[in-house]
């Protein structure tokens, strides 16, 4: 990779040579913009030109007017050894900040000021963003060598297609079990054509949606394959999530028929088929309809920033896709369990409920509401052998420390794959885990937006990880990641909004055209593909993995939850007497989280704000915690001041009786 030292005091040369004032203020200028792409939270200084300031650059802004703006800081003196007045610029609200600059920081923003500066030199008359900062000798490595994933993988077949086939190579081997009973590849083939067939049947002609509201029981695999061997795609339900909610995702989606395991009194407004009825199992009248990896699979709704959740569709082929590349990385065979834990409306649940399926392994349910207890993980881990589970780093800590506290480490005596994705993953339960299994298993740090099937990225923990954060690594099979500001692809070390193209990149969302135009825009450089806008700002390192930095909005994690906080905010809205609110998180401790909402209005009590978004909104959803104030806290540019919402001390200063 080209180097930045050399260049920089060739141009610093040239900035003293050639008409002295010009130069001097289009290489400013230059460095604002390499600042404001490396995100430095800091005043920056170039010694180079005396010159020191914070970032506040307009990307449409001509380069000559940004040039303008830089004026010299009077009351500043210029540090030992330098010469000349130091210059600054006010920094932007929504620029990128950057807590602790690195020495990869340092370089990536010499890099950018003598790639920004060399094009300036030549073209003054261009915006900020007609610089692209990517030097032309990095590019082949950034954009191609980074992303050289290509890779064959069975893009031919379904899920539903790797069932059957697994079904006739070890019929009688066990499938799929639970502390209660189990069923063999045969029985879950035979019993999911069953059902599939009453589906076909009774369901008009086309490939519509089938809502799926189930337990962790054999039924719900059952159910979930007969759904696509039906043609159709699942819509899981959130079993703890309330009536409403229920009603208008079945509505919105479209589905056809509800599939249960459980007793419930909702009233769907489609028909209700419970599993438990021999009824939904007739003999095959014939032929399941013809199915496509084109196909969707499933749809899985998110938070939404629209108010509402959004429909995620994704197809069977970027399903198997995700479901090759972990078995060709992390091999399993037909004597290894994995252990399925993550409920079925999250996209985790997606690798456990699909991967053992390619080579003839158990999928074990753990029991419903056990995967709260730790103890009770270890238990069902020790007596079936699992041999792979998953964690979301906040309850992998306290995984970790009941792990610690009882000494039950080696109870888990299987296990050689422990993933772990969903919220930034820390260092300390990376050493922590390294310390407990001593190299006989492997924490598997894993990335992926639900519009990305699952997971785009992994990195493999060492036994004692460097300092720094947790890299989310490097992309899988036949993904491609671009990391742009503007448009432009940045080099090492600048950090930018992630972008993902490839198998990975879902259809778009459920009957949200111009959401889906906007979140799924051309991929870079390649018109006729799509790549999706993840919102997640990272940076290249210079091995070719990814480093996450956070959010450029206000999305936010709890429990490897992906929450827009909009969306509870919309409802919250229009709750009686409610004026105005704001939802932020509240960090009691390094593995706890929770919303918090504030509010303003009168006649509002805390029971009565918590039913009635407990009556719309699922459980992780509505905040446990209520502050009333006068008025809310305002930027200086008018808007909601999260910041001091967040500020535990800010709060009760401010707070009224609620």
């Amino acid at each position: 990779m080209a180097t930045a030292h050399g260049r920089l005091e060739g141009h610093t040369a040239e900035a003293r040579s050639q008409e002295p004032e010009r130069i001097r203020a289009l290489a400013l200028a230059a460095a604002a913009i390499a600042v404001h792409y490396t995100g430095t939270d800091r005043t920056s200084r170039f010694a180079a030109l005396g010159a020191e300031f914070a970032v506040d650059v307009d990307p449409d802004e001509p380069v000559t007017a940004l040039a303008e703006r830089i004026t010299p800081c009077p009351e500043s003196t210029p540090a030992p050894g330098e010469d000349g007045p130091l210059y600054h610029l006010e920094p932007a609200a929504d620029a990128i900040r950057v807590d602790h600059p690195d020495a990869l920081t340092a370089e990536a923003t010499a890099r950018i000021w003598a790639t920004v500066l060399d094009q300036i030199l030549r073209d003054p008359s261009r915006p900020v963003a007609g610089y692209p900062p990517l030097d032309p000798r990095d590019r082949d490595e950034v954009l191609a060598g980074f992303n050289d994933t290509a890779r064959d993988f069975p893009s031919g077949t379904t899920l539903h297609g790797l069932l059957r086939a697994q079904a006739r190579a070890t019929p009688d081997a066990v499938a799929v079990s639970t502390d209660e009973r189990s069923l063999s590849y045969r029985e879950l083939d035979d019993l999911s054509d069953a059902l599939a067939s009453r589906l076909a049947a009774e369901l008009p002609a086309g490939r519509g949606m089938v809502a799926v509201l189930a337990e962790r029981t054999v039924w719900l695999p059952v159910a979930l394959f007969a759904v696509l061997k039906s043609g159709r795609a699942y819509v899981p339900l959130d079993p703890q999530a309330p009536a409403m909610r229920h009603r208008h995702l079945v509505e919105y989606s479209g589905a056809g028929v509800v599939l249960t395991a459980s007793d419930t009194s909702v009233d769907f407004g489609v028909p209700l088929w419970d599993l438990r009825d021999p009824a939904c199992f007739p003999e095959a009248t014939g032929p399941l309809p013809v199915t496509s990896p084109r196909d969707l699979a499933y749809v899985l709704f998110t938070s939404g920033s629209t108010g509402s959740p959004k429909g995620v569709m994704v197809e069977h082929r970027a399903v198997v896709n995700r479901l090759a590349w972990m078995q060709r990385r992390y091999p399993l065979g037909p004597g290894d369990t994995l252990l399925q834990k993550t409920p079925v409306i999250f996209d985790v649940s997606v690798w456990e409920l699909f991967w053992w399926t390619l080579v003839g392994s158990r999928m074990h349910l753990l029991a419903p509401g056990r995967e709260r207890f730790p103890l009770a993980i270890v238990e069902t881990a020790e007596r079936e052998g699992v041999t792979a589970l998953h964690f979301v780093p906040s309850l992998l800590t306290a995984f970790l420390a009941h792990l610690r506290s009882t000494a039950d480490a080696p109870r888990l005596h299987a296990l050689r794959w422990l993933f772990s994705s969903g919220e930034s993953l820390t260092r300390a339960s990376a050493v922590e885990f390294g310390e407990l299994f001593a190299g006989k298993a492997t924490l598997v740090n894993l990335y992926g937006p639900t519009e990305a099937t699952v997971d785009v990225t992994s990195h493999d923990c060492a036994q004692r990880p460097e300092p720094g954060r947790i890299p989310i690594g490097a992309p899988i099979d036949n993904v491609r990641a671009y990391v742009l500001r503007y448009g432009n692809p940045l080099p090492v070390g600048a950090f930018g909004t992630l972008h993902l193209a490839g198998e990975c990149v879902a259809r778009g969302y459920l009957g949200a055209p111009e959401l889906t135009a906007r979140g799924f825009p051309p991929e870079y450089g390649n018109p006729g593909g799509r790549m999706y806008d993840t919102g997640d700002i990272v940076r290249w390192l210079p091995d070719g993995q990814l480093d996450f930095l956070g959010r450029r909005d206000t999305q936010v994690k709890i429990r490897g939850i992906r929450i827009d906080v909009t969306e509870v905010e919309s409802v919250l809205q229009r709750a009686p007497g409610v004026r105005e609110c704001a939802v932020t998180v509240h960090r009691p401790g390094t593995a706890l989280a929770t919303l918090r909402a504030a509010v303003t209005g009168e006649d509002l009590t805390r029971e009565g704000l918590r039913d009635y978004l407990a009556a719309r909104l699922p459980p992780y959803l509505v905040p446990t915690g209520y502050d009333r104030f006068t008025e809310l806290p305002r930027t200086g540019s008018g808007k909601t001041d999260r910041r001091l919402l967040a500020d535990a001390d800010h709060v009760r200063a401010h707070r009224i009786g609620l």
